[in-house]
Parts: C-alpha cells; sequence; structure tokens
C-alpha cells in the first residue's frame, strides 16, 4: 500500500517471517496441535500469514474483503486440508466486521476459481456465488481478544465493513498439513502458476519448490513432539 491510498484495507503478508512477535504467536504451541487434531495429521507447518488491517467507516460504505477461498490461492499445493486460523488482536465485535463464514460450503464443488478476495461488492458476488436461498448459512464469528476461530481453505468467507471506533486488526495465519508438496498447475490462459511461496524456499530434487523446507515454512507441530 502507498500513503495515497487512502483508508482501505491494508494487508501485509509473510510477517512471520519478519517480525519476531508475530514469528512467536505463530509458533505458539497450541495453534499447531488444534490444527493437527482438526486435519488428522501429524505434521503442521506454516504456509503463509497476512496481517490485515480494515479501516472504521462512518458513512454508507466501506472497505470490505469480498467472498473468497484461500485454496483459490494455492493452486500448486497437492493437500486439500490445509486451514486457516483467525487471529483478531483485540475484541473484535460483530459492528467491527469480523470473518463471515457460509457454514458448509467447504463440502460444495466449484471453488477453486474464487480469488475475490479485493471484490468490494459484497451482496453482488452472495447473490452469484452463494445464492439468496443458502443466506442463513452464513455465521458471522465474533470474538474476544485471546479467542481465534479456524477454517478449512475450500470453505467461502468475506466479512463486511467495520462500523467500530478503530482499525479491525488480524492475522491469518496460514498452514499445511504435513502432507503438502507441490504440483504444478496451469491458470485459464494455459500459464503456470506461481506464487510468492516458490521464491522463499529452496528447490527439491526435481527442481521443484520444496514446501517442508524449514527456513520458509517452519514445523509449528508434530505427532511425535519435533519441531
Amino acid at each position: 500500500m502507498k500513503p495515497g491510498d487512502g483508508d482501505t484495507i491494508r494487508n501485509s503478508e509473510y510477517t512471520a517471517l519478519q517480525n519476531r512477535e508475530i514469528r512467536a504467536l505463530g509458533q505458539h504451541a497450541i495453534i499447531g496441535a488444534i490444527a493437527g487434531r482438526l486435519t488428522r495429521s501429524s505434521e503442521i507447518r506454516l504456509w503463509d500469514d497476512q496481517l490485515v488491517s480494515k479501516p472504521p467507516s462512518a458513512g454508507p460504505g466501506g472497505p470490505v474483503v469480498g467472498w473468497h477461498t484461500d485454496s483459490a490461492y494455492w493452486m500448486t499445493c497437492t493437500s486439500e486440508d490445509m486451514l486457516t486460523a483467525w487471529i483478531p488482536l483485540h475484541d473484535c465485535p460483530v459492528e467491527m466486521g469480523p470473518v463471515i463464514y457460509v457454514d458448509g460450503r467447504h463440502r460444495w464443488p466449484d471453488t477453486e476459481s474464487m480469488r475475490t478476495f479485493n471484490a468490494q461488492d459484497l451482496e453482488a458476488l452472495e447473490r452469484r456465488l452463494i445464492g439468496d436461498e443458502n443466506k442463513s448459512l452464513k455465521r458471522v464469528i465474533a470474538l474476544r481478544k485471546g479467542q481465534m476461530s479456524f477454517h478449512h481453505c475450500r470453505m467461502i468467507h468475506g466479512s463486511d465493513v467495520n462500523r467500530g471506533a478503530r482499525p479491525r486488526t488480524a492475522i491469518a495465519l496460514h498452514l499445511q498439513d504435513g502432507k503438502n508438496r507441490y504440483r504444478p498447475f496451469l491458470n485459464e490462459r494455459g500459464e503456470p502458476w506461481h506464487i510468492t511461496n516458490d521464491d522463499l524456499c529452496r528447490k527439491d530434487a526435481t527442481g521443484h519448490p520444496d514446501y517442508s523446507e524449514p527456513a520458509a515454512f517452519p514445523v509449528l507441530w508434530s505427532a511425535d513432539g519435533a519441531r
């Protein structure tokens, strides 16, 4: 973001690789242990993180996080069990625009192209992607400081306008299970899919990005206690 961009959502990625305090939070043992239980995996590694700040809005509109799935951005990953831990850094009541999930939507097909994090017309996206008949499935996850929520990588989620008095700031900690590996993937135009994660790690014996490299993707929890 640039100073001239005005009051909009600030999204800083890979902060755990740059900031000791955020890295320490991300490596807290309970987070990895919960993810291990949810995925039935013997190992949980860091994948990515986002420090997201949404400014308060007093007018009729304001910045939102569009309905999307995390897996739509991770098409080079073989695993379908990746998770995100959503961790607000303060009390986050409904009026501050916390994360909203569409209950059970991670089981629906055809979510691979939902790369609409930055889309600002939440209602139009909802009509197109969710449908009026599924509005009752929306769950607004209001949390207190110290609490967190977990969601599956295929879960449709977004967030509404912040009507609070201060910025809504939270960490989205993205987690990969032990079996996740790189796979080549071509986008809709037939071009190789490439993400920043591929540039952060070493290459494996086949010349592909090594998603298990501990320097870039540290182990947060393992069943045998190794980290």
